[in-house]
């Protein structure tokens, strides 16, 4: 394929970056994962505790595991390429923007006492 069309690589470009341009995406699939057992440690101890908060902490465990699930399923199922490691950095941005708002929620669950 002739690369002669295409803009040429900045690196200090984000979306010029090795991880979403050529990576395999296995490493999407250890950030992820573990990631989604510091969410989950974190979210336990909520759990454990009881209060009001448990039933948020349970749902912030469930979507995360969902857009892990969907992390790990476009790594064995999208083709190698961009798109591929764009979906698998969605689902990991999407796990951290979960994991956040169900701690804040959390949080404020907790501290209210609802």
């Amino acid at each position: 394929m002739d690369n002669s069309s295409r803009e040429p690589i900045d690196s200090s470009r984000i979306s010029d970056q090795p991880a979403l341009r050529s990576a395999s995406g296995t490493i999407w699939i250890v950030a992820g994962g573990l990631f989604l057992v510091v969410i989950a440690a974190v979210l336990a101890a909520i759990i454990s505790s009881g209060g009001p908060a448990v039933s948020y902490a349970i749902t912030t465990i469930a979507v995360a595991a969902a857009l892990y699930l969907v992390l790990l399923i476009a790594r064995f199922v999208i083709r190698p390429g961009k798109t591929r490691l764009w979906v698998m950095a969605g689902s990991m941005i999407g796990m951290a923007i979960v994991a956040l708002i169900g701690l804040v929620v959390c949080v404020g669950a907790a501290s209210a006492g609802v």
